[in-house]
């Protein structure tokens, strides 16, 4: 399950956090301001993709690097063209001659999208970040991720910069069904998770899955069951939801139409909506969106949930139109998806 969370409050730096309930691990859209994500969150990132490299959406890579040096982390990093250049900048501005001792090694993948082809390097702790080029390929269309159970998409829009939009979209959505479990008398466990990676990736029926868990009256743990029989009695497959996520664009023909394709049908659409439209033409000059216009964009794309953001300071004291205006244009009230969203939940 994409389970997303606005990182700041919609006046705050962009980011979102995106947990991948049951793999232990998440995505960050944006790299804004990160101090208020504890550095568990931050650890399991294995994913993070940067839309454009002005401050607001870039200055948290220096606390996602602090934070994870000394650790044994791969992360994958994803920006627009010349994206390189500026984490080089990044890693040039600090002193590394000691990391060649670290007994844990930190690197980044560092991807470049845009274009008929993908650049792709590699940034080592051990070696200093120096950069190691693993080479060109073909782009194939959108896709930047491509995996088992999921995959994400980005295009590029014009904010005066290219800036990258994105959708991350799961393959299938497994759902475990608790009242199947009790029947069969198996236990809760990290195996369920193993269960679904097996179903992801169309395992052979006949593969064994061991039951693993602490359940007391339950005599099944330790067991093997075949995967096509818990697959038919515990498991109920539907089709996999979509996250879209759409930080800084001009309104234009062409933004919108790339808008709508990448985000059609999204469960929510996380869309910026810095102006009201009485400043669209400031908007216009400053290569925005306004609240009317990213509300008409989500319900353009039949979006089930808009959520709104990165609003601009001058509206401090207004927030609430701002998130009318949005929702107006969105065909009338919805859920409360954006309070939901407004800021992470409290660490656990």
């Amino acid at each position: 399950m994409l389970d997303p969370h606005l990182i700041n409050d919609p006046f705050g730096d962009p980011g979102v956090f995106l947990e991948l309930r049951h793999r232990k691990e998440a995505f960050l859209l944006d790299m804004g301001d990160l101090t208020s994500l504890p550095p568990r969150k931050i650890l399991k990132v294995t994913h993070a993709f940067v839309t454009h490299t002005h401050m607001d959406h870039f200055i948290g890579f220096d606390h996602f690097l602090r934070v994870s040096l000394g650790r044994d982390q791969k992360v994958h990093l994803f920006g627009p063209p010349g994206f390189m250049n500026n984490v080089e900048g990044k890693f040039g501005a600090y002193t590394w001659n000691l990391v060649g001792n670290y007994t844990n090694r930190l690197h980044f993948l560092v991807t470049e999208a845009g274009g008929s082809r993908r650049k792709t390097a590699r940034y080592d702790c051990s070696r200093g970040f120096r950069r190691e080029s693993v080479g060109e390929s073909e782009a194939n269309g959108d896709l930047l991720v491509d995996r088992d159970d999921l995959t994400v998409r980005g295009v590029l829009l014009d904010h005066k910069v290219p800036c990258l939009a994105l959708a991350i979209e799961e393959k299938r959505h497994i759902h475990i069904k608790k009242n199947a479990l009790d029947e069969m008398n198996l236990p809760v466990g990290p195996w369920l998770g193993e269960l679904k990676r097996s179903i992801l990736r169309n395992d052979p029926d006949g593969m064994e899955i061991e039951v693993r868990g602490r359940r007391a009256d339950s005599e099944s743990s330790g067991l093997r069951f075949p995967l096509g029989l818990l697959r038919d009695r515990i498991v109920r497959i539907a089709a996999g939801e979509k996250v879209a996520y759409v930080a800084d664009a001009v309104y234009s023909e062409e933004n919108r139409r790339k808008i709508v394709e990448l985000a059609a049908g999204a469960r929510v659409l996380i869309v910026e909506a810095p102006f009201l439209q009485e400043d669209r033409e400031r908007a216009f000059q400053k290569f925005h969106l306004t609240a009317a216009q990213a509300g008409s964009l989500a319900r353009e794309a039949g979006a089930k949930n808009l959520v709104v953001f990165h609003f601009s300071p001058m509206y401090r004291s207004r927030e609430d139109e701002l998130v009318r205006e949005a929702r107006e244009a969105f065909r009338g009230p919805l859920p409360d998806a954006e309070d939901s969203l407004s800021e992470m939940p409290p660490d656990s």
